[in-house]
């Protein structure tokens, strides 16, 4: 099935990290961006990426994001889906945050972060398989987000609840009995429903993302390794089972000031030919494994959305050797997603060029951009 695509046509962006001024049209294709290191490469995929989600991939906090000395920052885009051109804003101040498309609010920030499908791949996002649970869980969720947007609600919801339920906790421990403590089940009623309905969602996302992260594996690793994954929950898609478990848990919850039973523990497993990856992997298997989970990531963000994703690659090349960038490019060539991808090294422009098509060139100097030839 063919798939519409969403092209980012120009960014204007102000006052973000090292980057005071840029402002640039791109390709509908292809747009490489090289430099040294600490240049602002990956300030400007980070830009597009807010201004696509209203959020960063490297921060929670609005402050890392505005320009040292500045009091706020912003970013603007033009965007083309084949229905027309908006204009998406995301404006910054160290502790504030404003979305804008068209010159209005939008609905919810969780439909405008669908609106613009975009999936980026980081140095960083090896923590996916090395790491804890928390970026798998973003994993699933990011997933789960474009086959329901509600799913967003849900978990806010969920978090709310057990929060609250968690105060009321700490501060009845010695008296909780089998009665339990006033206003307990109200609040496990709310985890119960949200927490169930998370758990649902999450799992058809790893049902969909195992799939497409099989099949992309099995094209760029060795043929003697087998992966496996499947969706390890914290608690249980039953509402009924979720009441029993917070229920005879009161009393150890409180205790220990954490709640030992719903999908805040929720975990991705993944294994190679029967071993679990976090102990058993190689670093390179790791950045195999990575990259397809970002390949099904990209699948999935497009069979839910109907719209091919934009494509944000920082430095890929350097996490594999030239067998397997050759691989993960060629998998990539074939589609006709717009993808910004940064590198520190000239010489791969080339090899761009022979796997993916022509590109949009640009060189990234002290937070400057200047368009070159390929």
């Amino acid at each position: 099935m063919s798939l519409a695509s969403v092209k980012l046509t120009r960014i204007d962006v102000t006052n973000i990290r090292n980057l005071a001024s840029v402002s640039i049209e791109l390709s509908g294709s292809i747009n490489v961006l090289f430099g040294a290191n600490g240049q602002g490469k990956t300030s400007l995929l980070e830009a597009v990426y807010l201004v696509a989600t209203s959020r960063s991939f490297r921060t929670h906090r609005y402050r890392e994001l505005v320009r040292y000395g500045t009091t706020g920052g912003s970013v603007r885009a033009w965007i083309s889906d084949g229905l027309g051109v908006r204009e998406q804003v995301v404006g910054l101040t160290p502790t504030h945050r404003q979305v804008l498309v068209d010159g209005t609010k939008p609905e919810s920030l969780a439909k405008f972060a669908v609106r613009t499908p975009v999936v980026v791949f980081h140095p960083g996002e090896i923590e996916l398989t090395m790491g804890s649970a928390a970026g798998r869980r973003t994993l699933m969720d990011r997933v789960a987000l474009y086959f329901d947007v509600s799913s967003h609600a849900e978990h806010q919801a969920y978090d709310h609840a057990m929060k609250a339920r968690q105060k009321l906790l700490a501060g009845a421990v010695s008296s909780i009995g089998a009665e339990g403590a006033r206003g307990l089940e109200v609040y496990e009623q709310l985890m119960a429903r949200h927490g169930a309905a998370l758990s649902r969602c999450r799992s058809r996302a790893v049902d969909e993302l195992s799939r497409a992260a099989l099949e992309a594996f099995g094209q760029v690793a060795p043929g003697s390794l087998r992966l496996s994954m499947r969706y390890l929950p914290g608690g249980s898609d039953s509402e009924a089972e979720v009441v029993k478990q917070l229920f005879e848990r009161r009393v150890q919850d409180g205790r220990r000031q954490t709640v030992g039973f719903g999908p805040h523990r929720d975990d991705l497993l993944l294994e190679l030919n029967g071993h679990s990856v976090r102990t058993g992997a190689s670093q390179g298997q790791h950045r195999l494994l990575t990259l397809s989970l970002k390949i099904g990531e990209m699948v999935c963000v497009g069979k839910a959305s109907g719209v091919q994703p934009l494509l944000l690659l920082d430095d890929v090349s350097s996490e594999l050797d030239a067998d397997r960038t050759d691989a993960f490019l060629g998998l990539l060539g074939h589609r006709e997603d717009q993808v910004l991808l940064t590198t520190t090294r000239p010489e791969m422009l080339r090899v761009f060029e022979k796997t993916m098509g022509k590109a949009k060139v640009f060189s990234v100097d002290s937070g400057c951009l200047a368009e070159v030839s390929a």
